[in-house]
């Protein structure tokens, strides 16, 4: 388990805000529905040793392959369906079908670290093709560190992240959430922490916001990341078994 405290995020921003992370031009111009300074942003809040990463919207791996870089220890788990891309004309793949090119895509931009030392771990990233709420979370190991990069995203997902995946997240760790910058999918998620307060307490929390829902310059959709202490999951107290019931003898007449 990484400590990664307010203070270590709040640094690791400000660097990003400047643009400033281990990321060499090809980590920084690969395709990706994210920007140069989120990137570097998830590059250096990652850089605490033994940091376990989940990302959930992997999409073509651009932001999973920050956290990865130069982070020889961080552990990398990418989660995606890969049956919507809003690039796409119809944005979902047809019933039954994913959407091959973007699989490949983020395949290849894998395999450009396959051979010599590139400053990515390949072993210690994997990669599950699920729709995240399929995912059995109570069998992975736990995670200090969430980008939740769904998309389209709606108070359903919402929901099923804060009642499902939330279970594979460390008592203590870092939730990050694009789509902030959206006013609509910022009030979403901020009812949606209120709905589930009894599973959490947020400890601090870091905005960036920007003109735009895929601004390039800066956070893209904007990011919204907490600090957050898992609360203990409440268990009803067992009746009290009952006594038995004691007869009084009878006596003759």
């Amino acid at each position: 388990m990484a400590k990664i405290t307010q203070q270590w995020v709040a640094a690791a921003l400000e660097l990003a805000d400047q643009g400033q992370s281990k990321l060499t031009e090809r980590e920084r111009e690969l395709f990706g529905l994210s920007s140069e300074r989120l990137r570097c942003l998830i590059n250096n809040v990652c850089a605490v040793k033994n940091t376990s990463y989940l990302e959930i919207g992997l999409y073509r791996g651009a932001t999973a392959l920050a956290a990865a870089y130069g982070n020889e220890t961080t552990r990398v788990v990418g989660v995606d369906h890969f049956k919507y891309d809003e690039r796409e004309a119809k944005r979902w793949a047809p019933e039954g079908y994913i959407w091959d090119n973007m699989k490949s895509q983020m395949e290849a931009n894998l395999n450009r670290y396959v051979t010599g030392d590139n400053g990515v771990n390949l072993d210690n990233i994997e990669v599950i093709e699920s729709s995240f709420e399929n995912v059995e979370w109570d069998k992975q190991k736990k995670f200090d560190v969430v980008f939740f990069d769904a998309v389209p995203v709606n108070t359903s997902l919402y929901d099923d992240f804060f009642n499902k995946t939330l279970q594979a997240v460390n008592s203590e760790a870092v939730l990050m959430f694009s789509q902030y910058s959206n006013p609509e999918h910022a009030r979403e998620l901020e009812a949606a922490l209120l709905r589930h307060a009894d599973k959490l307490d947020i400890t601090w929390q870091e905005k960036r916001t920007n003109s735009g829902t895929s601004n390039a310059r800066h956070y893209y959709s904007g990011v919204a990341i907490y600090g957050i202490k898992k609360k203990a999951a409440k268990v009803a107290p067992k009746p009290a078994p009952k006594k038995p019931e004691v007869k009084s003898p009878i006596k003759d007449a």
